[in-house]
């Protein structure tokens, strides 16, 4: 038995476990082996049957699912949770349960953070005035530290009212290990239904608006006349298909799309080239995910993936910029297949010194260490 536990608020409920939870499950491993605390997360509604549930499990860590109905009855819950697990300390993730969390911190004395991980320029009055309430009175009053994923997260931040000498920067790490034994080019090239000899560009589009599925398939239709063994593979659910009906009803031949997979591994494999053409990003994951499994990337230069510029093998375009784009993939396809595998090569060393598990953990542990 723990002596206590961090609350891990995750909000979590995707049908694949994802970077973001598989990183938490390796810092649950360091908190217990640091500070001999358990670690209970606490899931989104709709997570109940997920199979990734038994994973927590295995680590040693426990579980719960927020009541669906109100966010007030979310205060109740992460209540009980304190006094149930001797909570020491609240983390929470993607902002939604952030103000019950902080409430419950303060009434209990224990330290609260908001790890800020995604953001919008041009939010609008409304959503300004909330920001107003909420960085200014209760993050001064109540949060011992806010981590932001990106130095313009932070920045964002503060600029509407979070303290500035409480806001950390803390890079999202990359789970690269799970990439280490992929599926074969070929397997991968036949589940998706891609010719064995095309050259592949991969796009994640489940939100099309802010990826930029748009300029994505712009950029490909102004260079596919003259790369005619180019195939774009573009993923995402429901709303990318509601898109592509919208604005692509007729689909050319070189489009092909899949939904979701539970281990991207399978899309990586499947690609030569990856392409992140988002009008906004907190951090942008994929672009690491990219980079760990070897494939030379295009990405916009929003402000929000300014941390992965530095990486071997990544070209940059001015976002909106649809010619931008389509230039610096025909730079990329233009390339010998050796010269981009050894671009790849380059950019999972990069990775591994700069954003690995290991490194993410002590810095989230040095912050742990002292509030705790």
């Amino acid at each position: 038995m723990s002596a206590g536990s961090i609350i891990q608020v995750t909000l979590w409920n995707s049908p694949y476990l994802g970077n973001v939870m598989l990183s938490e499950l390796i810092l649950a491993r360091r908190v217990r082996e640091e500070f001999g605390l358990g670690t209970h997360f606490v899931l989104a509604p709709g997570s109940a049957g997920q199979p990734w549930l038994s994973q927590i499990e295995n680590e040693g860590a426990t579980w719960s699912i927020l009541p669906g109905d109100t966010t007030k009855s979310w205060r109740g819950h992460l209540e009980d949770l304190v006094r149930e697990h001797g909570g020491k300390l609240i983390h929470t993730h993607f902002t939604e349960a952030d103000l019950q969390a902080a409430s419950i911190s303060a009434k209990y004395d224990i330290p609260c953070i908001w790890h800020l991980r995604t953001g919008f320029t041009g939010y609008p009055l409304r959503q300004r005035a909330k920001d107003l309430l909420k960085l200014r009175v209760i993050a001064r009053r109540r949060v011992a530290r806010l981590i932001a994923v990106s130095p313009w997260l932070a920045e964002l931040a503060a600029q509407r009212g979070a303290p500035r000498d409480r806001i950390e920067v803390v890079p999202n790490a990359i789970a690269a290990d799970r990439f280490a034994n992929p599926p074969s080019r070929a397997q991968a090239r036949e589940r998706f239904g891609i010719d064995p000899d095309a050259l592949v560009v991969l796009c994640l589009g489940w939100w099309p608006e802010i990826k930029g599925v748009d300029l994505y398939l712009d950029a490909l239709a102004s260079i596919s006349q003259r790369h005619p063994r180019m195939n774009a593979l573009l993923v995402g659910e429901e709303r990318m298909r509601d898109f592509l009906g919208e604005h692509w009803p007729e689909r050319p031949s070189w489009l092909h799309t899949s939904g979701f997979v539970d281990d991207s591994a399978w899309l990586f494999s499947a690609s030569d080239v990856f392409v992140s053409s988002s009008r906004a990003e907190g951090q942008s994951s994929a672009v690491g995910e990219a980079l760990a499994c070897g494939l030379p990337v295009v990405m916009s230069d929003i402000p929000g993936t300014s941390v992965w510029k530095p990486a071997p093998g990544l070209l940059t375009f001015h976002s909106e910029d649809t010619a931008g784009l389509a230039k610096e993939l025909e730079r990329l396809l233009d390339e010998p297949t050796q010269v981009r595998y050894e671009m790849g090569l380059r950019s999972r060393d990069w990775l591994e010194d700069n954003f690995s598990l290991d490194l993410w953990c002590d810095r989230i542990c040095a912050i742990y260490r002292e509030l705790l």
